[in-house]
């Protein structure tokens, strides 16, 4: 399919939002699981209290995710023109 001349090819963009859509979703499931394992640690009582600061460096990656999804999604609105 020939892309107008006035248009932007927009796959590097898209494929650009895709796999940091993937990305965020990967560190997402692990923060979940990471919280899930915390959270049952503290309902337990258990005597050895949970390391948390595996649990604070995913949350510092979900932010980096959720900024690299943001900026892959502007970068494809502009490259749609839809961003002025």
């Amino acid at each position: 399919m020939a892309l107008r001349s006035d248009r932007e090819d927009t796959r590097a963009q898209e494929e650009a939002l895709r796999a940091a859509r993937d990305a965020a979703a990967d560190v997402l499931a692990d923060l979940a699981a990471e919280a899930r394992s915390l959270g049952k640690a503290y309902a337990a009582r258990s005597v050895r209290i949970p390391e948390g600061s595996a649990l604070a460096g995913l949350v510092d990656a979900a932010r980096r995710a959720e900024e690299a999804v943001d900026m892959a999604a502007h970068d494809l609105a502009t490259a749609r023109g839809e961003d002025a």
